[in-house]
């Protein structure tokens, strides 16, 4: 995994997760890489508040849409898209527990279902 792109998603991390216990925020010093190969890293997060240990499992894939040949009103949608998604999640708000907010395992199989569709399409990633 690049090394920027590690920094980066540690630093989202520090700043949006909230222990799903007692909603405490967290901070770098409570953050530990368990393990790390290629575009996976586990990560293990304990709560300075009730010193619950939750682990993250995340993956970074980049996407090349440059070889697509898109149109510029979709180039423009997938942006203003994009920034809409960067702006939920540096936003300071209380995350909501209840379960509507949680993402389902459904959500994950169909999600890695159609990561495995050879006709994939990047506008498919945003309407699961």
């Amino acid at each position: 995994m690049n090394y920027k792109t590690l920094k980066w998603m540690l630093e989202s991390l520090v700043k949006v997760y909230k222990c799903p216990m007692c909603n405490a925020e967290i901070n770098e010093n409570n953050v530990d890489i368990v393990w790390a190969a290629g575009n996976t890293v586990n990560i293990d997060i304990e709560c300075h508040k009730c010193n619950k240990h939750s682990m993250i499992k995340a993956e970074i894939n980049s996407i090349n849409l440059t070889s697509l040949n898109l149109q510029e009103n979709w180039v423009e949608w997938l942006k203003k898209s994009l920034e809409q998604i960067k702006w939920n999640i540096t936003k300071k708000s209380t995350i909501d527990t209840e379960q509507k907010d949680k993402i389902t395992d459904k959500e994950i199989v169909d999600l890695n279902k159609k990561l495995k569709d050879t006709n994939l399409n990047a506008s498919d990633l945003f309407n699961i």
